[in-house]
């Protein structure tokens, strides 16, 4: 898969078997078309396991192994690709490989729940760190000294992380704008048909309940309440007696927190349980609405102005392609 050399940046992928394919694929296809169009004396890239033997991504695709894990090229920079169930599944064998790098001052980074990784190592620790927002959680309970941002990617630190997917692509375009001629990195987005070029500072869409997580415990009790009575309203006035506070408090910390009043916040919330039934189609609009608490027309017009799309248009658009 590549040639190295000790004048080139050579990339080696770390994958372990339930690995992300798309965050692997999409890094490693910038790095392709890089050298499609000129840049075979700047980057090389290679793909190693821990034993050798091929390892199968989360979608089952195996991928065989082109590099010795003992035996890496001096100027590698490793990247460790993993897949969901990073924090169940521990990997004492990858752990301890990523302490060593670390001791010989390797530059390491990681794609997608490699972050889960790092962190395991106690490789990240005060750092800032891009994890998939589906990592989040675990993170914060198990390596709270991780700091943890929600951008699809974070570069120009010790270790750069992306959160996954194509982000991997938008945190190696960083990478080969700095090192490779002008205008390559437009070039490559056009040949891969990419919207754009992404910033770092582009955050990842979130799920409702990662769009609204607080530390404040008042705000994170009044957010649950909401969560839980989705299907028939709480009023503000029920929900800020339950949390122990007055509706003017509980305002005025909504806003501190989210930015939000907390009728703007349960609206959302109401609404993203609603989406749900209005995608999958089983049924009619009107009683989707009405159990909602609102009369046809005007949910309609506040779909449209939480989501940009009347609910019949987003019915009607394709599933995205999830695999």
């Amino acid at each position: 898969m590549s040639e190295t050399s000790t004048t080139k940046t050579c990339f080696v992928f770390v994958v372990e078997n339930g690995f992300t394919m798309q965050a692997f694929s999409s890094a490693v296809e910038v790095l392709r078309v890089a050298r499609k169009l000129g840049a075979t004396d700047l980057f090389s890239y290679s793909v190693c396991g821990l034993d050798g033997t091929p390892v199968a991504a989360s979608n089952e695709i195996a991928i065989v192994p082109d590099l010795d894990i003992n035996n890496l090229p001096p100027n590698a920079i490793m990247v460790i690709v993993s897949g969901a169930g990073a924090d169940r599944n521990p990997n004492p064998a990858l752990i301890s490989k990523l302490r060593f790098w670390a001791r010989q001052a390797r530059p390491i980074w990681a794609l997608s729940s490699g972050v889960v990784r790092l962190a395991q190592a106690g490789l990240i620790d005060g750092c800032n760190v891009a994890p998939h927002w589906e990592d989040v959680p675990y993170l914060k309970e198990h390596h709270p000294r991780v700091d943890i941002s929600t951008s699809l990617f974070v570069d120009n630190v010790l270790h750069p992380t992306c959160s996954g997917g194509g982000a991997a692509a938008d945190l190696m375009l960083s990478f080969v704008r700095r090192a490779a001629p002008p205008g390559m990195i437009e070039d490559i987005a056009s040949r891969l048909v990419m919207d754009g070029v992404r910033d770092g500072r582009i955050r990842q869409s979130l799920p409702a309940k990662m769009r609204f997580e607080t530390t404040n415990k008042l705000v994170f009790s009044a957010v649950r309440l909401m969560e839980n009575n989705c299907f028939e309203a709480l009023s503000l006035q029920d929900i800020s007696h339950r949390v122990g506070i007055s509706q003017r408090q509980l305002e005025r910390l909504f806003r501190k927190e989210f930015q939000k009043t907390p009728a703007k916040v349960y609206t959302e919330l109401r609404l993203d349980e609603a989406r749900q039934e209005v995608l999958a189609g089983h049924r009619s609009l009107i009683d989707i609405a009405l159990d909602y608490g609102y009369q046809a027309g005007n949910f309609s017009k506040v779909y449209q102005r939480v989501f940009g799309v009347l609910p019949s248009e987003d019915r009607k658009k394709p599933a995205p392609d999830m695999s």
